[in-house]
């Protein structure tokens, strides 16, 4: 979610992991709204044969739901929720999530160029960040 985040240019202030309530099951990633909604999104990897994966769909109430593969029955199941769902292993697929954040109201920009470089690009930044992130918790632990 993060990367499709930075592929589309979503601010920072716009997405994240954290946050989720005593009261709730655990949520994968949130998205917020321009008018402060603070967006439920599932994230899934299921394959052929594990639709029982799709579940998600009614234990968390997502508002979002991003799979690797949909039935078509998970998306008749998603839509009749109102649960926007985006399936990347379809040709261009990741190219939906940019209509979900539009009909979601989230700030985003469109993404046009070549997928593989930003992608590399993203992916070398994120392994740099969580190196740095890595470094500091042990030097924090050092000093105590």
């Amino acid at each position: 979610m993060n990367t499709l985040c930075k592929l589309f240019i979503v601010p920072f202030e716009y997405h994240t992991q954290e946050g989720n309530p005593e009261s709730f099951r655990e949520v994968d990633f949130y998205v917020l709204s321009r008018d402060g909604k603070k967006l439920r999104t599932e994230v899934k990897l299921m394959a052929k044969g594990n639709p029982e994966s799709a579940d998600a769909i009614f234990a968390r109430e997502p508002a979002i739901f991003l799979a690797d593969k949909l039935s078509d029955k998970n998306k008749k199941q998603a839509e009749m929720l109102n649960v926007h769902w985006i399936e990347l292993r379809k040709d261009s697929g990741y190219k939906h999530f940019q209509n979900v954040l539009n009909a979601l109201n989230v700030p985003n920009s469109d993404f046009n160029g070549d997928l593989n470089t930003r992608l590399d690009e993203i992916l070398k930044k994120s392994m740099v960040s969580s190196r740095t992130k890595e470094r500091k918790a042990a030097d924090n632990r050092n000093l105590a």
